[in-house]
C-alpha cells in the first residue's frame, strides 16, 4: 500500500509553543453546526456595535511564533486587524473539542488564553452537550463556569433543588449583556 501524501497548502496550520500543528480542512458536521449556531447568534448581538465576529476564518497572532484559527473570535480593536489576521488577544475566543485535537485543544490553548490573556474564551464539548466558560481574573483564568445541556432523562434525575436551580443561559463576562441559551448554541442541524 502506497503511503499517503498530504500537501499542506490544503491544510491549516496552527503554531503553539514553536510546534507547527496541521488542522483538517473540513470539521465534523456536529462541530460546524456549533460554529454556525453561534455566529448566527453573535452577530446578531453585535450588530450595530463596535466588535466583529469571526468564525474559523481568521489567523489570530499573539506573536509571530504563537498563532492559532480559532473556532469563533470576537476582536474588538480595529487597529489589530491586518490583510492577514488579527494580532493580538482576542476579547472572546470560542474553541469546539475536536477529538483529533483534544490535549490541544483542552490543555495547550487554555494556557496559551492565560498567557496572552484573553478576557474569556468558552471550550464547548458537542459530544457531551457542555460549555466550560473561562474569565480571566488578574492573571488566571480562574473563574471558571460549566454549563450543561441536559436531556429529559436526565432532568428527571435531577433532585428538585437541583431542578430548580439549573438553567440553559449563561452571560458572557466580557460582554455582560450577552446571554445564550445552551439550548440554540446545541440546536440540532435536523430536527427530527
Amino acid at each position: 500500500m502506497e503511503n499517503l501524501k498530504i500537501k499542506n497548502e490544503d491544510w491549516k496550520e496552527e503554531k503553539i509553543n514553536g510546534e507547527i500543528y496541521l488542522m483538517s480542512p473540513s470539521a465534523n458536521p456536529k462541530h460546524g453546526n456549533i460554529i454556525s449556531n453561534l455566529i448566527l447568534i453573535l452577530k446578531s448581538y453585535f450588530k450595530n456595535k463596535p466588535c466583529a465576529v469571526f468564525g474559523d476564518n481568521l489567523d489570530v497572532y499573539f506573536t509571530e511564533d504563537e498563532y492559532i484559527i480559532p473556532d469563533i473570535s470576537i476582536i474588538c480593536d480595529p487597529n489589530k486587524l491586518k490583510d492577514d489576521g488579527y494580532h493580538g488577544a482576542p476579547t472572546l475566543m470560542v474553541e469546539i473539542i475536536s477529538p483529533s485535537s483534544f490535549k490541544r485543544d483542552t490543555e495547550q490553548k487554555p494556557e496559551l488564553f492565560k498567557k496572552y490573556k484573553v478576557p474569556e474564551f468558552w471550550l464547548i464539548d458537542y459530544n457531551n452537550k457542555f460549555l466550560k466558560q473561562y474569565t480571566l481574573v488578574g492573571d488566571e483564568h480562574s473563574d471558571v463556569k460549566t454549563w450543561i445541556l441536559l436531556d429529559k432523562h436526565e432532568l428527571k434525575r435531577l433532585s428538585k433543588e437541583d431542578k430548580d436551580n439549573y438553567t440553559t443561559k449563561f452571560k458572557s463576562s466580557a460582554f455582560p449583556d450577552l446571554e445564550i441559551d445552551l439550548k440554540d448554541v446545541f440546536n440540532p442541524i435536523f430536527r427530527v
